[in-house]
């Protein structure tokens, strides 16, 4: 309880209601090392080296994976009205889209372009996502 009661304290949360709060409200390393995983997932998938089958009509689906169920979980409930996680919740939108476009591909035979979307739009919206959390990460904390 301690912990807890440690960030409660903290600046950020000295207004705000903090009933719920867990420990994966304030684990973010914890949605940035998930986050990352789908980047493997993804290269396993198209190199063969995964038995995952992986739907594109699922992974477009920003609230599936376990940020996704999170941010539109607690962690809108705690963070929503902070513009860094608005802008986060669009971030990750958008970056299940560009994942779904990489499955889409392959699935399509177009391992060369799946590829190019994997280093492209994937990574990109990959990194504004972790950049996302590490910024909120620091708002919270600091």
């Amino acid at each position: 309880m301690a912990f807890f009661d440690f960030f409660r304290n903290m600046s950020f949360f000295k207004e705000r209601p903090t009933e719920g709060l867990v420990a994966d409200d304030l684990d973010f390393e914890k949605w940035i090392a998930a986050h990352r995983d789908w980047r493997r997932r993804l290269i396993n998938h198209i190199d063969g080296s995964s038995q995952e089958v992986l739907d594109e009509t699922v992974i477009c689906l920003d609230n599936r994976c376990d940020l996704g169920k999170w941010i539109h979980g607690n962690g809108i409930r705690f963070y929503g009205e902070e513009q860094i996680f608005q802008h986060l919740v669009d971030d990750h939108a958008k970056f299940h889209q560009a994942a779904g476009e990489v499955v889409r591909l392959h699935k399509c035979d177009e391992t060369k372009k799946a590829v190019r979307a994997l280093t492209g739009e994937f990574d990109i919206r990959s990194m504004r996502v972790i950049s996302g959390l590490e910024e909120l990460e620091r708002r919270v904390k600091t």
